[in-house]
């Protein structure tokens, strides 16, 4: 027989109860206001708590191994050679410089007519991009070297005028045979430069070897920098093994770009010119971050002239951010060790 009986569950008073909820927001107020700050920019000296979820945002990247250096050798002299472009006189190196930066030191490139509207970005560590140019047309090493040969404010030219050129050339017509049994065509060309160009890899920069366990590779100031990089968020557009590269981003998230480059900044409508989306006005892909430090000037358009200038510019227009001098003198500082000494690869190559 089921007997019903009276709950023995005693309630409080509403007047009761009020209180003892004011006094318990109170306590985990209390509570989490003695906790070791997790976001203060300017004295956080050691890795805060909330950097554990990027402590592998960014990886090492390794020495590059020739596997096919006579290849590689055979695209180093195509890289070099200015009668690839239609006046003689504007090879891949006089944008590139793969001797000091894999960039240039002026704000756009100038091609064989003497114009030129964007900044060219390094061609070091280019083989870890899975996107290329400003803008991110091309998906492959291969389709990015069809926008400078065709690109009439580059090297203007076009593949059978380049394959004309190398067959009647007795040197180049000796080296296809050698590595492509003579075969001298767009994929062959193509894929004696793109051989070259994975060369160029600069695994050893301080921060490369600070990630893999050499804590005095870099300074505390760079270490604060590298804290500070990750507490702003930076890291979520500037990571990988190439520190960017693959993704794409509005330039001008969160602050106009006419305050900081005059009317002219939105002139330039990047990937929107690609894929006629509107959502693509000014959206540009991330830039690889490796020796930024010696690739001044800074942005697609090159209109910034020091790093400490660019990571201003950068925490005001994507994060909304107003750093102190000494913020920006870490990060700048963690940037630094980045830098690495031009690929070993190339040393090899040019014996």
């Amino acid at each position: 027989m089921y007997i019903h009986k009276e709950s023995t569950v005693q309630f409080l008073p509403l007047r009761w109860i009020i209180p003892l909820i004011i006094i318990s927001v109170c306590s985990i107020y209390l509570y989490f206001s003695f906790q070791e700050p997790i976001w203060d920019l300017d004295t956080q000296t050691q890795t805060p708590k909330s950097n554990e979820f990027f402590s592998n945002a960014i990886t090492a990247i390794n020495k590059v191994e020739i596997k096919e250096k006579s290849k590689a050798k055979l695209g180093l002299e195509l890289f070099l050679d200015p009668r690839l472009s239609s006046n003689g006189q504007v090879s891949c190196e006089s944008c590139h410089h793969i001797f000091t930066n894999g960039a240039e030191s002026i704000p756009a490139s100038i091609g064989v007519h003497g114009e030129g509207t964007r900044n060219s970005p390094t061609l070091f560590n280019i083989s870890l991009n899975t996107r290329f140019f400003w803008d991110g047309r091309a998906a492959s090493l291969e389709q990015q070297l069809d926008g400078p040969i065709h690109n009439p404010l580059e090297m203007d030219s076009n593949w059978t005028d380049i394959i004309q050129f190398l067959t009647s050339s007795d040197h180049y017509s000796n080296r296809f045979k050698q590595e492509y049994n003579g075969d001298i065509t767009e994929a062959t060309v193509k894929d004696a430069l793109v051989t070259f160009m994975a060369t160029l890899n600069t695994p050893d920069t301080p921060f490369d070897h600070y990630l893999k366990g050499d804590k005095r590779a870099i300074s505390q100031i760079a270490v604060n920098g590298w804290d500070k990089f990750q507490q702003l968020g930076c890291v979520f557009c500037h990571q990988g093994q190439n520190v960017g590269g693959n993704l794409f981003q509005k330039f001008g998230n969160l602050a106009a770009l006419e305050t900081q480059f005059g009317d002219s900044a939105n002139n330039d409508l990047g990937r929107f010119d690609i894929t006629g989306d509107s959502n693509d006005r000014h959206v540009f892909r991330v830039p690889s971050l490796r020796n930024v430090a010696i690739t001044a000037p800074y942005f697609h358009h090159g209109k910034t002239e020091t790093l400490e200038e660019a990571i201003i510019i950068m925490a005001r227009v994507q994060l909304g951010q107003e750093l102190t001098p000494m913020t920006v003198v870490e990060i700048s500082a963690f940037l630094n060790t980045l830098t690495a000494p031009r690929p070993a690869a190339l040393e090899e190559l040019i014996q």
